[in-house]
């Protein structure tokens, strides 16, 4: 197993100073180029936060080989911004559009057996576990489920810590990073969560 290391430097202004941030990360995983997953969550807080979008860009500067989401993540993601961050349906639709460009992300579409492989991780957890958010974990596990089996991803962010335990009842070879919701975040919080071995 081969170490991954990065480094990665920021600077960041505020009430006119400049500050400098040092990422130093050094992990085991055996992950030479990350494919990576986004929830919809993540995708909400690419277009309605600006430092957020910022400090996700810099995390997946290093050995990303790909970043996937899905239609139904999309949609989800449009809804929130409409619905609890007050775009209109056009601005929520032209600003993931903007992300998916940005990004480089790639949509992909749900299919049929890989929606009823995220339901049957659904009634497996629900017996493991009690879940936070149950209105919404049936669609993240379909979300997962189709971006795991048709783009082989082996990182998923997202911002729902059940999904993690999720992912170990399961025993799935997934490494899941938890985003701070950005409209929690400071300045001095967003960069120290950036800057923390995971």
């Amino acid at each position: 197993m081969r170490k991954q290391k990065r480094s990665l430097t920021a600077l960041k202004q505020k009430d006119g100073k400049t500050k400098e941030y040092r990422n130093y990360e050094e992990n085991n995983f055996a992950i030479d180029e990350e494919i990576i997953g986004l929830d919809s969550n993540v995708l909400v807080d690419l277009v309605n936060s600006e430092e957020f979008k910022d400090d996700l860009k810099a995390e997946v500067t290093f050995n990303i080989l790909k970043i996937y989401t899905t239609e139904l993540a999309l949609s989800e993601a449009r809804n929130v911004l409409i619905s609890k961050k007050r775009y209109n349906r056009e601005d929520a639709t032209n600003g993931l559009l903007d992300i998916l460009k940005e990004f480089d992300i790639e949509k992909i579409s749900h299919t049929d057996s890989a929606d009823k492989t995220g339901s049957g991780w659904v009634n497996k957890i629900k017996s493991e576990m009690r879940i936070k958010k149950f209105s919404t974990f049936p669609n993240d596990c379909k979300i997962i489920s189709n971006l795991f089996i048709q783009k082989k991803i082996n990182v998923y962010y997202t911002e729902d810590k059940d999904i993690e335990k999720a992912i170990n009842i399961l025993g799935i070879d997934l490494k899941v990073r938890i985003l701070p919701e950005a409209t929690n975040l400071s300045t001095k919080k967003t960069s120290k969560f950036f800057r923390e071995k995971r």
